[in-house]
């Protein structure tokens, strides 16, 4: 069988918490607006991501390396042009995923490497590029809408079954992306925010929450996924794959957006919320870094993508971690315009005003 695993090996519950990451992107879909220019999104929505992408991936890398040579690591057995280019290109291109060289490439990356959550960027630019060329068309029904999901997921499966090579910027992933953002625009075309945040006092919001419980547990044990898309590993269920990683992982996110609606009507957590969605960029960019910033002092950082702590200590710099994030959001939020006005000039012309 293709692609290594079918999910045994990762428990329900991390199955259940990543699925939250494939709902970015149907959320993303969910406020798609049509009647822009495919060009015009492009240059809105895919460009900045990109350039978020390349500079995140050279800046933190280049910063993480001078932090970890000025605190005394042995950097000499790394290359950093090497892995500025993995970070940006992305590790292991042109390798079968199944092939140990490929696996040991992903298990064994650089102390300094901030890479493993920035491809998450590049394949919803890539996402978009698909998803642009073909809403307008697919959003006129809901059949061709279901159909063009369909079919984008069965590319994703036929790849995964057949060639399941790792290209270069993740291409690969791009339709099955696509497809989530598809489904997200559909559901935004039928409403389905207003029916989440106002639907609390109707029964069929009720149901339908019940209905997606069991069909989450129920994927969750017929068809369990793995949960790593960079190494292309999403389950092992030969040319379905695509479909079963889909089902579960979908299930389970909407189960996880119902929950947190639900939440979010309680006085204080709605704040908590908000403040978490609107960091949400800097918090998905910066919290490798930031943690590799706050254990190196302390600890020796193996070749791996694990940071060797126990479980309280792990706890501890993943709220340090989220705390900093956010204050630096802040900071930048609060500078940010001055920053502006200097480079174009507005801030003497207030100045002298």
């Amino acid at each position: 069988m293709q692609n290594g695993t079918d999910g045994s090996g990762v428990s329900s519950w991390v199955q259940f918490l990543f699925s939250g990451l494939i709902m970015f992107m149907v959320i993303s879909g969910l406020f798609y607006r049509p009647g822009r220019g495919y060009v015009e999104n492009v240059r809105r929505r895919v460009l900045p991501l990109v350039v978020i992408y390349v500079l995140s991936g050279v800046v933190l890398t280049v910063l993480l390396y001078l932090y970890l040579l000025a605190l005394g690591y042995d950097l000499s057995q790394y290359s950093l042009l090497a892995e500025l280019g993995d970070a940006v290109i992305g590790e292991g291109c042109f390798l079968d995923v199944n092939s140990p060289e490929f696996i040991d490439i992903m298990d064994h990356g650089a102390l300094f490497s901030t890479s493993i959550a920035l491809y998450y960027l590049i394949i919803l630019s890539g996402g978009y590029l698909i998803f642009y060329a073909i809403a307008e068309r697919a959003l006129k029904g809901w059949r061709v809408a279901v159909l063009s999901i369909l079919v984008l997921l069965a590319v994703e499966s036929v790849y995964i079954g057949f060639v399941h090579i790792q290209l270069p910027f993740y291409i690969h992933l791009y339709p099955m992306v696509a497809a989530f953002l598809l489904l997200g625009a559909l559901l935004g075309k039928h409403h389905f925010v207003e029916f989440l945040e106002n639907g609390l006092r109707n029964r069929w919001y009720w149901i339908t929450l019940a209905a997606l419980i069991v069909i989450a547990a129920v994927c969750l044990m017929a068809f369990p996924a793995a949960t790593n898309l960079r190494r292309l590993n999403i389950g092992d269920y030969g040319l379905f794959t695509g479909f079963t990683f889909a089902l579960t992982t979908l299930s389970c996110g909407f189960v996880q957006v119902y929950i947190v609606v639900i939440l979010s009507k309680i006085p204080g957590l709605s704040h908590v919320f908000a403040l978490m969605g609107a960091n949400i960029l800097y918090l998905f960019l910066l919290h490798i870094a930031v943690a590799k910033v706050l254990v190196a002092p302390f600890v020796q950082l193996v070749d791996t993508y694990e940071i060797p702590l126990e479980f309280l200590p792990a706890i501890g710099v993943t709220l340090a971690t989220i705390a900093i994030i956010l204050v630096m959001a802040h900071i930048y939020r609060r500078i940010r315009p001055r920053i502006l006005a200097k480079l174009t000039g507005n801030g003497s012309e207030e100045g002298s005003a």
